[in-house]
C-alpha cells in the first residue's frame, strides 16, 4: 500500500486524492489543501510515489525512457493508485463516486489514466494540472464511459516540459465524451500558481 500523508476533516463525507509530479513528494499538493478545500468538506489523501530517486527527496510513479513512460512501470502506479482508493474509500466510508482525483504532471497523467481507462468506476471529479491524455502501450481508454463527470483541466501557457496543446487536447477529448469540463490556462511554465488553487477552489465548491 502506498505511503500517504493523510488530511482528516472531521465529519467530511468526501474524499480528495492528491497524486504529485515527479521529484516531487506526498507533502507537495497537501499544502494546498487549506487553500482549496476551507470549508473541510473532504479529507484529503495524499499518497507518495513507489519509486524514490535517488538525486533527492523526491519520488517518481514510474520509469520513463526518452520520456516516454515505461509500459509495465505505468500500469503498476494506476494499479497501486487504484489499490489505494478503494482502500482509503472502504476505510472513511466514502464510496468512490464522492471521490475527487486529482495530479499535477505525473500524477494528473495518472487521474486521467484511472478516470478514463474502459471499465473505470464513476468518480466525483477529476482535477489534471500540466498533463494530458496518457498514451501508453496497453492503456484502453473509453472516455465516454464516464460521460457527465466533472473535470478541471489546468495548464502552462508556457509549459516546456508538457506541451499546453496536450492539455487543451484532453480537455477536448473529455468535451467530446460528454464530461463536463472546465479548462484554464497560466501564464506559467510547469508548475503551480496560487490563481490555479482558488480556480480549484471555485471548482470543488460545485461538484
Amino acid at each position: 500500500m502506498l505511503r500517504s500523508y493523510v488530511i482528516t476533516r472531521d465529519g467530511a463525507e468526501r474524499l480528495l486524492f492528491l497524486l504529485h509530479g515527479w521529484s516531487a513528494e506526498q507533502h507537495h499538493l497537501a499544502a494546498y489543501v487549506p487553500l482549496v478545500d476551507p470549508d473541510e468538506r473532504y479529507t484529503a489523501i495524499c499518497p507518495r510515489a513507489p519509486h524514490d530517486l535517488d538525486e533527492g527527496d523526491g519520488a517518481s510513479w514510474y520509469d520513463r525512457v526518452d520520456g516516454t513512460p515505461v509500459p509495465d512501470s505505468f500500469h503498476a502506479a494506476v494499479a497501486a493508485v487504484d489499490e489505494l482508493i478503494e482502500h482509503r474509500s472502504e476505510q472513511f466510508g466514502a464510496p468512490l463516486d464522492q471521490c475527487v482525483i486529482g495530479g499535477f504532471s505525473q500524477g494528473g497523467f495518472l487521474a486521467l489514466a484511472l478516470a478514463m481507462r474502459a471499465g473505470a468506476p464513476k468518480y466525483r471529479g477529476v482535477w489534471a494540472m500540466c498533463c494530458g491524455v496518457p498514451e501508453v502501450h496497453g492503456l484502453v481508454l473509453d472516455p465516454a464511459a464516464n460521460a457527465g463527470t466533472p473535470a478541471l483541466i489546468q495548464v502552462g501557457d508556457h509549459d516546456p516540459i508538457i506541451p499546453p496543446d496536450r492539455g487543451r487536447a484532453a480537455a477536448e477529448t473529455l468535451r467530446d465524451a460528454g464530461w463536463q469540463v472546465t479548462q484554464a490556462g497560466y501564464d506559467m511554465g510547469h508548475s503551480q500558481r496560487i490563481e490555479m488553487m482558488i480556480a480549484a477552489r471555485a471548482w470543488l465548491s460545485l461538484i
